[in-house]
């Protein structure tokens, strides 16, 4: 062979090299993700629009305005495992507005109008999963009879937006994904659960079964109030009030069940105010403080400012330190990270992949057993700061 033509052979493989390097490096940086801003400040008397962003290597750009300011936003709910975010804003004339975003499909955004009677007040709201594999938006309508507050179901199918009555008995499908961090209310847990023996039941007074067993520990007296933070296929979190202790400032014991042994297990964190999401297998929390519970106060705001981190921490009259609490309900691997910043909290995990917004920072890193590791900042802007939920699109 020529010397030639080997120099030419080693050349084009050199070349090879270098495009399937070229490759997997613009593999790595074209993941595309969506992330969402808004601050349903539900306590307060101010609204924030909200905006679908998305992220494309180091690209950010704005897909779509899912709720503006004026819409009065009730609750922003991602779903990640089917990929939709439900947006709902505070009834107007008797009309509450269902916003219901496929963030693989944005183009078909579809809005419903839920009706309301006019005694009628939304006590709370959830996403079910229906034996059928249908999705049902359910809203618990309390009604006022004669003086005399009774609830009742009103679902809305999200295939297609046909609205029908539900059993109270169907909010044991309820699905949580527990309260969004960064000093934003929102969450959506499942309250009023008591226990007759170990039987977790939903509500005093009409007692329906939620066909599931509460650990031994809570196995209480049914004046004893049980919260379900957490609801998805792979596991439940539930803890139990008070949530305030004697040893100053508080800690709280969240109690996992892992849903395919049925076994529970428990952490108890730093905090004693609920900031507790549920991704897969994992559960994650804030270390947050809150001395007393804040009125509503008045913020003087423009349209679409959004409040800044200090605001957003007086405003709540919250305390956050930086640390997030991370525990597996099945492996019962256990993680405590100090991000440095009080204003940080977990968007994501997805996998060994988890994403952390730290400020105005959007850290990926990789859980590797008990270690957070092979950190590095996606996107670094001051939009970040009311980043709140991040879904991946599904394959």
């Amino acid at each position: 062979m020529s010397r030639q033509r080997r120099s030419l052979i080693l050349l084009v493989l050199m070349s090879s090299l270098f495009d399937l390097s070229a490759s997997i490096n613009a593999q790595g940086q074209d993941q595309t993700l969506y992330l969402i801003s808004g601050a349903p400040l539900t306590r307060f008397t101010e609204s924030f629009p909200v905006f679908l962003y998305e992220l494309s290597g180091s690209e950010l750009s704005e897909v779509k305005t899912l709720a503006e300011q004026v819409d009065a936003v009730l609750f922003v709910r991602p779903y990640h495992r089917h990929g939709l975010v439900l947006v709902g804003s505070e009834p107007v004339n008797g009309s509450l507005r269902l916003t219901v975003t496929d963030i693989n499909a944005v183009e078909k955004q579809v809005i419903h109008e839920v009706e309301l009677c006019d005694t009628c007040t939304v006590a709370f709201s959830h996403l079910l999963e229906m034996p059928d594999n249908q999705l049902v938006y359910a809203f618990v309508i309390s009604e006022l009879v004669q003086s005399t507050a009774e609830l009742h179901v009103l679902g809305v199918l999200l295939e297609n937006g046909a609205q029908f009555a539900f059993e109270l008995s169907d909010l044991k499908r309820a699905v949580s994904f527990g309260s969004p961090g960064g000093n934003v209310d929102g969450g959506d847990e499942l309250r009023s659960i008591y226990s007759v023996g170990e039987d977790a039941v939903f509500g005093y007074a009409q007692q329906l079964p939620l066909d599931w067993t509460l650990p031994e520990e809570l196995a209480l007296k049914r004046e004893d109030t049980i919260l379900q933070l957490v609801n998805n296929r792979e596991l439940r979190a539930i803890t139990a009030l008070p949530l305030i202790t004697s040893d100053g400032g508080g800690r709280t014991t969240l109690y996992v069940q892992d849903k395919r042994a049925q076994d529970w297990s428990s952490v108890t964190v730093n905090g004693n105010l609920l900031r507790v999401r549920g991704f897969g297998e994992w559960i994650v929390a804030e270390e947050a403080y809150r001395e007393s519970e804040p009125g509503n106060v008045s913020y003087d705001s423009l349209p679409g400012i959004f409040l800044d981190a200090e605001a957003r921490f007086a405003y709540s009259q919250m305390n956050q330190t930086g640390r997030l609490y991370l525990h597996n309900a099945v492996s019962n691997i256990h993680i405590e990270y100090m991000t440095g910043n009080p204003d940080s909290e977990v968007l994501l995990i997805d996998d060994k992949d988890i994403y952390i917004r730290v400020g105005d920072e959007l850290v990926k890193g990789l859980i590797e057993r008990d270690q957070i590791v092979d950190q590095r900042v996606m996107l670094k802007s001051s939009e970040v700061l009311n980043f709140h939920w991040l879904l991946l699109p599904r394959n």
